[in-house]
C-alpha cells in the first residue's frame, strides 16, 4: 500500500491558512497587551503596533501552514 501527498493549495486552504494565522497572531498580541497593561498600566502605542506585526507575522508562517495542511476528512 503506497500513500502519496496530495498538495492541492486552492483558494479556500490559502483563505483559512492565512486566517488561522493572522487570529492567532491578533490573540496573542491582545495577551500581551493585557500582561503589559496589567503590569505597567498603560503600555506605549509603538510597542502595541511591533507586538501585533511580529504576532501576526509569526502566526501566518507557523499557524498558517498548519491550518493548510490540516486533515480533511475525505471527500
Amino acid at each position: 500500500m503506497t500513500t502519496t501527498l496530495a498538495l492541492r493549495l486552492d483558494r479556500t486552504a490559502l483563505l483559512r491558512g492565512a486566517l488561522a494565522g493572522s487570529a492567532w497572531g491578533l490573540a496573542l498580541s491582545a495577551g500581551f497587551f493585557g500582561i503589559a497593561l496589567w503590569q505597567c498600566g498603560l503600555p506605549c502605542p509603538d510597542d502595541i503596533a511591533f507586538t501585533t506585526l511580529v504576532s501576526v507575522a509569526t502566526g501566518l508562517v507557523t499557524i498558517g501552514p498548519l491550518a493548510i495542511f490540516a486533515k480533511r476528512p475525505a471527500e
